[in-house]
């Protein structure tokens, strides 16, 4: 729903997990009575522009919207399920209405005078208002997929919410809306499963991929951070500025590598003291990419510098080492060009597309 500002629950709840030092996801299925997490997208299998999610009768009305926003078709795709699950009736408490969940105020400019509860004129008037606010945000965007990032923001929080962050605003409901669309985009309405965007390391390969620490749950994502407690964790660096991932599981759960990798260097060797206990690997194969793991627990790691491993080899204990508020696991990927004896951070990328188009959800 466009212009829609978050809560501050996601603050509470990140202020009570650094505090006590628990993984966020504990906290929020302890504190909700026990419900699980809503199942994150994975690839859908045999995804073809004939058999794709989008219902086939509103297909050529959102490569259109798509064409006039400048945004993908399976953004938009994703969006609309998101916002009314491709329901056309669709009303809010608040008063949006129809399969794009408009507020009358936003269609009184961009519905051209069509009804909000006719799905045709409600998906032209989405991609009017999409070009609009990716417009706003443009200036921001330093590639596709921020660009895609940024307009989502924008139509959930406004464009001047954007603006006023330089980037996408900290509302829990905004980061929440952005991250459930991209990945709904990638792993339900992608013909391929490849990112909003694409990628710009080369094709991963045909080899298997796992997940890094098998049955966790990813409780940070890439990117900046709002530090609710300054000074918690010297709230600068990469606690501010996160160059990867969280995972975490049960308390000793083992780091795993999730593709065939060349192990680089292990043990405490980052000059900012942040990561502890370190695992850094290469892929042997192309694109060759840097893959990082880190907070691992102290004398945990299982591998050395000139090992090869294949796909589920345990690497160390999932810990927390270095600066981190919890046992976890800290997964980093950089592009090949990276160091290769410490860890990355120019030219670190998000892991999470990466593992979505080798279907790890």
């Amino acid at each position: 729903m466009a212009d829609k500002q978050g809560s501050g629950c996601g603050l509470v709840l990140g202020i009570l997990a650094l505090l006590i030092g628990v993984p966020l996801f504990i906290l929020v299925i302890a504190i909700s009575g026990g419900e699980g997490e809503e199942p994150q997208a994975s690839c859908r299998p045999g995804t073809t522009e004939d058999a794709s999610g989008i219902p086939e009768e509103y297909r050529e009305a959102l490569e259109s919207a798509a064409a006039e926003s400048g945004l993908s078709v399976d953004l938009l795709a994703a969006q609309i399920d998101a916002e009314s699950g491709w329901n056309p009736d669709a009303t809010s408490p608040v008063g949006a209405e129809g399969i794009a969940q408009f507020m009358p105020q936003t269609w009184a400019t961009y519905g051209n005078g069509g009804d909000p509860f006719n799905a045709q004129d409600a998906i032209a008037a989405m991609g009017r208002y999409m070009a609009s606010v990716s417009d706003e945000v443009a200036d921001l965007a330093g590639n596709e997929r921020e660009l895609a990032e940024l307009s989502l923001a924008a139509y959930n929080a406004g464009p001047g919410a954007v603006q006023n962050a330089g980037g996408i605003p900290g509302f829990p409901e905004t980061e929440e809306y952005v991250d459930k669309i991209m990945g709904s985009a990638q792993g339900n309405y992608s013909a391929d499963c490849s990112p909003v965007g694409g990628q710009e390391i080369g094709e991963l390969g045909t080899g298997e991929w796992t997940s890094p620490l098998p049955g966790a749950a990813m409780t940070s994502n890439f990117g900046a951070r709002s530090c609710p407690i300054l000074n918690a964790l010297n709230c600068s660096g990469g606690v501010s500025d996160h160059r990867g991932i969280d995972f975490a599981g049960p308390s000793g759960s083992t780091v795993v590598a999730p593709m065939d990798l060349e192990i680089r260097a292990t043990g405490v060797i980052d000059s900012w003291g942040q990561l502890g206990w370190v695992v850094l690997a290469k892929q042997p194969d192309a694109p060759g990419l840097h893959v990082e793991f880190a907070h691992c627990a102290a004398n945990s790691i299982e591998v050395n510098p000139g090992d090869t491993v294949a796909p589920g080899t345990p690497l160390c204990t999932q810990g927390n080492t270095g600066s981190s508020a919890g046992e976890h696991l800290h997964f980093q990927i950089g592009t090949p060009d990276s160091d290769e004896a410490t860890p990355g951070w120019e030219n670190l990328v998000d892991p999470a597309p990466l593992l979505g188009e080798k279907g790890i959800s």
